[in-house]
């Protein structure tokens, strides 16, 4: 199992010192500048949200983001409003879904399982079972439900990177092959979002976004000598050479990747999928800094100036969809949990490449 993240040191210390998870911000004001827009959209959505959502990928994505948010300003009421989430759910996977949208809440409750020595290993024990019986199917030759682009995130990829060993990442490798040798568009280093747009040029923003995300986070679990490891690497670079090509004049992406003009409206999801996935690249050092921290300014520029408003709502989101059609034009005012969640995941890794904020890290 992979190791516990420095977090588990900063929350170790602050129970030593008797904050047990204060309500107040437990730091002193910071100059890190990027955390007024955090703060604004995560704390616009908890007022709107107090009660616990259940463990599907739309709740669970947003407190992905909410996790990341506490990681930026060290405030607790954010991990407090994850735990209180994930305890309403008993750490538990959702049931009754019929595809691999309902595994994302396993990358959340690991999330919370590494900030937290005091976690016991039961509150992961759902997120294991998941990664073991999906593993134990590939073993016995059953084929990937990872059929559409959407399942290669939701679907929890880097779970199986985190608990490991041999047989999870063997699954691993053979669960994602077969999206790759589907519905990859080699030519133009982008996804379709499944078969049904082979040999299209169509290439869905949040789409491609939700590959960006499932491989940047599965990569940082995998050692570095990993090969499946360097082959990931690999596609996302040619994917983000792409996105840097096609990113518009404004720092967005249009739902269509490659045709925005045959849908203009901005879409904030897959801008900030692409964010938290360049940020991330960069700091892990697979991708080169000086040409690619201008896409991710520009794009979190874009993020926090426009798609988030005055009163802290995070527009341009596009709803629940499989192609770049559904809800055009895309409003200034359209947003979702899961919108929110990825603009706190872009924000935070674009703080980490910004003076002021990189220290807290």
């Amino acid at each position: 199992m992979a190791s516990r993240s420095r977090w588990s040191l900063a929350i170790a210390c602050s129970l030593v010192a008797g904050a047990l998870l204060p309500t107040a911000a437990s730091a002193a004001p910071a100059a890190c500048a990027e955390e007024a827009p955090i703060r604004a959209a995560a704390d616009h959505w908890i007022a709107g949200n107090a009660k616990p959502a259940d463990s599907t990928w739309f709740n669970s994505l947003y407190i992905k983001g909410d996790i990341e948010a506490y990681k930026l300003t060290g405030d607790a009421k954010y991990l407090n409003y994850a735990t209180a989430w994930a305890a309403h759910n008993k750490w538990k996977l959702p049931t009754g879904t019929p595809n691999l949208d309902g595994p994302e809440a396993s990358q959340e409750y690991i999330d919370l399982y590494q900030l937290d020595p005091k976690h016991p290993a039961s509150d992961i024990a759902d997120a294991k079972a998941y990664v073991d019986k999906e593993a134990k199917k590939v073993e016995g030759g059953q084929s990937s439900d990872m059929s559409y682009v959407d399942a290669v995130r939701l679907g929890a990829l880097s779970a199986f990177a985190y608990f490991g060993g041999n047989t999870n990442i063997d699954a691993m490798a053979k669960l994602f092959a077969y999206p790759e040798s589907h519905i990859y568009d080699s030519k133009n280093a982008l996804w379709w979002r499944d078969s049904r747009w082979v040999g299209t040029t169509q290439h869905w923003s949040r789409g491609n976004g939700w590959i960006v995300a499932a491989l940047t986070d599965t990569i940082a679990y995998l050692p570095a000598g990993d090969a499946h490891r360097a082959h990931y690497i690999s596609l996302l670079q040619a994917m983000f050479a792409k996105l840097k090509a096609t990113q518009q004049a404004g720092g967005y992406w249009t739902a269509d990747v490659d045709h925005p003009a045959a849908y203009p409206a901005p879409e904030s999801s897959g801008t900030s999928l692409f964010t938290y996935g360049l940020a991330k690249a960069i700091q892990a050092g697979y991708l080169d800094a000086a040409t690619y921290t201008p896409v991710v300014q520009k794009a979190w520029g874009w993020l926090k100036g426009t798609a988030l408003r005055s009163n802290g709502v995070v527009g341009y989101v596009q709803g629940p969809s499989s192609h770049p059609s559904q809800y055009q034009p895309i409003s200034p005012t359209a947003t979702s949990n899961y919108g929110v969640g990825v603009f706190l995941m872009a924000g935070v890794e674009a703080a980490k490449l910004t003076p002021g904020c990189s220290a807290k890290f």
